[in-house]
């Protein structure tokens, strides 16, 4: 098995599971799976510069506030989310795990 993001593949599908597996809100959901993507770092994806802009353009839209600390961010903004606005981030966490292959 290639183990190139296994790290982020691993996360990534425990976000997705949480975002599946719940009857919550779609916000509540955002931010259980934010718990997992944040495990993640973007130095994971050296070399592969197309990850790596699309993994940041996701935690801009987690965490949007740059005075508080990631996980903080996320989770607040995740909480004043619309719906469509927290479908569209749970949609970009799924797309992007199809792209870790």
């Amino acid at each position: 098995m290639n183990e190139r993001h296994a790290n982020a593949r691993e996360q990534f599908f425990a976000a997705i599971r949480t975002l599946a597996a719940s009857a919550d809100s779609i916000q509540t959901r955002v931010i259980a799976a934010t718990q997992s993507i944040l495990q993640v770092t973007i130095e994971e994806f050296e070399g592969d510069s197309e990850l790596k802009i699309k993994f940041a353009r996701l935690l801009d839209l987690l965490a949007i506030d740059d005075h508080l600390d990631l996980e903080t961010a996320a989770v607040e903004n995740a909480a004043h989310m619309t719906d469509l606005e927290a479908v569209r981030v749970a949609d970009l966490m799924c797309d992007f795990y199809c792209e870790l292959g």
